[in-house]
């Protein structure tokens, strides 16, 4: 499955990942993506990170820098990337962040993870 248009346009996307008992936990991030993947990165120590290495299987749509959802939601599967490969996602992610969001960015650089999700049929 290509990557819907919905999610290229969109500045933010929302990513669901799941606790140990299946309640949702909704998370807005920042992302970019390059070919059929979508990359994002998060502190080591976040939540998220926990959830995911326990069940990679992720929703992810459109949203607003607050997590508003803007669109259609779709199923995906995340994996973590090497630490080799997180200045890299860093990288592919601040490029298409404007101005002040790239600024923003500065203070998130040290202790990160990166995952690319590949989106299911």
């Amino acid at each position: 499955m290509g990557i819907p248009e919905q999610l290229k346009k969109a500045k933010f996307i929302c990513i669901e990942t799941y606790k140990k008992n299946g309640e949702a936990v909704r998370t807005p991030v920042w992302f970019a993506i390059e070919g059929d993947l979508i990359y994002f990165h998060t502190p080591k120590n976040s939540g998220k990170v926990k959830r995911l290495r326990r069940n990679p299987r992720v929703r992810v749509a459109p949203c607003s820098r607050f997590g508003k959802i803007e669109g259609d939601w779709f199923e995906g599967v995340a994996t973590e990337l090497a630490e080799g490969d997180v200045k890299r996602v860093i990288k592919l992610v601040n490029s298409r962040l404007g101005f002040l969001d790239r600024i923003i960015s500065l203070f998130h650089r040290k202790n990160r993870l990166a995952f690319s999700i590949k989106l299911l049929k």
